[in-house]
């Protein structure tokens, strides 16, 4: 019965390491389209920078008068995506329109021609 209990906690945690995986790339993914600069951690400095920051996160940073906004992937890739207002503007227009399309997939499951497949 431990033994049992103990493979489900694994099984468990492995899947959600899994989903948090999936959901850092489509992150990364959404940052890239939207512009942002990919910085390898390859530098001192750099790595310095990965591990100040929340892992998974998109946080504004100050930078000579103005607002740069930084995504630390410290796992999969170690590294940066750093970008600007404009790209953080359009990565907030591709995260609501995937998040649009999900909810509609979410509404539409199960019922073909309500995504518009036929019917």
């Amino acid at each position: 019965m431990r033994w049992a209990v103990l493979v489900l906690i694994v099984v468990g945690a492995t899947g959600c390491a899994s989903i948090q995986t999936a959901g850092t790339r489509s992150t990364e993914q959404m940052l890239a389209a939207a512009g942002f600069q990919v910085q390898v951690a390859d530098t001192p400095e750099r790595v310095t920078e990965l591990q100040s920051l929340p892992a998974g996160q998109l946080v504004p940073r100050p930078q000579n008068g103005a607002v740069s906004y930084v995504f630390s992937d410290p796992v999969d890739c170690r590294c940066l995506y750093v970008g600007g207002e404009r790209e953080y503007r359009e990565y907030q227009r591709l995260r609501l329109k995937q998040q649009s399309a999900d909810e509609e997939s979410q509404r539409c499951r199960g019922w073909p021609w309500c995504l518009g497949y036929g019917g």
